[in-house]
């Protein structure tokens, strides 16, 4: 038998496999269908600006809270350029306006109150959150949707103007559909406390470890790719993609376009589509639960423009768009303001997100049109004034969609490759998170 892994897609969760891997002395290869490792993780040049550095095309930061991926940043060397960002604070766009986010959990506000002068719901909404918020609710009991849950606890105003552009924002998703269990964890656990859920999710604060919410890294995340590659790069093969996963002798075979490679282990972290392919010979049930799961389609619109072509101050993180207020994009990141390390004192970075699973239309829109209607709506949001260089990045099936149920369904996996293909393991964002943290730590486990 060869005593080697082979790990099929080389986004971050593969690339953390192979590092634990590397860390521990195993043989392994990892096996990247494209022309680059990083899979999600990119960053370059915004073309045509005065820029003298690279923008992140994709996440530009992770939790904090959740240590993974900053530990991961540790051990390559990245420790001292782990940032926190520059700027505080987010706003949300409703009814004609910027109107500032208060202190919340995922969303739902700590103190009705707060939301009095800002905006952002009703006087009746206000009521209902008080209402609901601090009534005495039965501990939730086993999955259920986002939307199910804070509507009832926090009534429907505060679910779509402020969760809903959150977590939806966050997935490219629709809250009402998203498992609490695999989606907002912490919404999950106050529901599950039972009570009166605003108590429960203060409580929640009140225990944070401190310190802070998100890091990045100091000249982007692509970073951590580079020095990723560099670590691995002997082990590393790009333009293979897999074409099948077979039985080869007491070992696995993995054949790609340009050749083949045995090992005695298979991980899988492509996409759940590509991963259902490559199963469905062998294990037919676990390949149909993976096909059946839904991925949204996403555009990254990245705006570069003088700062005083801005109308708004920028004094913040960005801001959210509800999906009731009619505009194209679901969120703006000010990422000049966010992070320091994007601020050259004259220009403003605008990274412009559009497109929910429920939401396709930038997908019929041309480019030119795609950015002139962003570029409007960023001039009655913030008074954009004048045109910028803009630089697009479509992610197509990038964000897959978690039902309800959906940890039960990875278990279901698990117990269907374990029984029908032993040594071949599904994981990543199609699995058990798809955060930064989640993609990280489930790499490092099965690695």
């Amino acid at each position: 038998m060869n005593d080697r892994t082979l790990i099929i897609g080389g986004g971050i969760t593969g690339l953390s496999a192979a590092h634990q891997l590397h860390r521990q002395g195993e043989d392994f290869v990892l096996l990247e269908a494209s022309h680059r490792v990083g899979g999600k993780i990119a960053g370059g040049p915004v073309e045509g600006s005065a820029l003298g550095f690279n923008v992140d095309r994709a996440a530009d930061g992770f939790l904090a809270r959740e240590p993974e991926m900053s530990e991961l940043c540790r051990e390559l060397g990245l420790g001292d350029d782990l940032v926190s960002p520059a700027s505080g604070g987010a706003f949300v766009w409703v009814d004609g306006a910027l109107r500032p986010i208060p202190p919340s959990v995922l969303g739902v506000p700590l103190e009705p109150d707060d939301l009095s002068a800002g905006g952002i719901v009703s006087p009746e909404g206000i009521a209902e959150l008080r209402a609901r918020g601090f009534a005495d609710h039965p501990g939730l009991v086993g999955d259920t949707t986002v939307g199910e849950v804070v509507r009832a606890r926090a009534g429907d105003e505060v679910f779509e103007r402020l969760v809903d552009p959150l977590l939806g924002g966050i997935n490219a998703g629709n809250a009402d559909d998203l498992s609490i269990a695999s989606g907002a964890r912490a919404l999950a656990d106050a529901a599950r406390r039972g009570g009166p859920f605003i108590e429960a999710l203060r409580s929640q604060r009140a225990s944070a470890v401190p310190g802070p919410v998100f890091h990045g890294v100091k000249g982007g995340t692509q970073r951590v790719i580079d020095a990723l590659h560099d670590e691995l790069s002997d082990h590393i093969y790009v333009h293979a993609p897999a074409v099948s996963v077979e039985r080869h002798g007491r070992a696995w075979r993995v054949t790609t376009t340009s050749g083949h490679f045995d090992g005695d282990r298979v991980i899988l972290t492509t996409p759940a589509f590509i991963s259902a392919a490559l199963l469905e010979p062998h294990s037919p049930q676990a390949a149909s639960l993976l096909s059946g799961l839904v991925y949204s389609d996403v555009v990254l619109v990245t705006f570069v423009v003088p700062t005083e072509q801005v109308g708004h101050s920028l004094d913040g993180a960005g801001f959210l768009v509800p999906r009731d207020q009619g505009l194209l994009m679901t969120a703006c990141s000010w990422t000049s303001s966010k992070w320091e390390h994007y601020d050259d004192d004259n220009h403003a970075i605008l990274r412009v997100s559009a497109g929910r699973v429920d939401d396709r239309r930038w997908l019929h829109l041309d480019r030119s049109v795609l950015v002139d209607t962003l570029r409007q709506e960023l001039a009655l949001t913030i008074g954009l004034r004048g045109e910028g260089v803009t630089r697009v990045t479509p992610w197509r099936r990038s964000l897959p969609q978690y039902l309800p149920g959906h940890l039960q369904r990875c278990d279901q996996i698990d117990a269907s490759l374990a029984r029908d293909t032993p040594g071949v393991t599904v994981t990543g964002a199609s699995m058990r998170g798809l955060g930064l943290p989640a993609c990280v730590r489930q790499g490092s486990t099965i690695g």
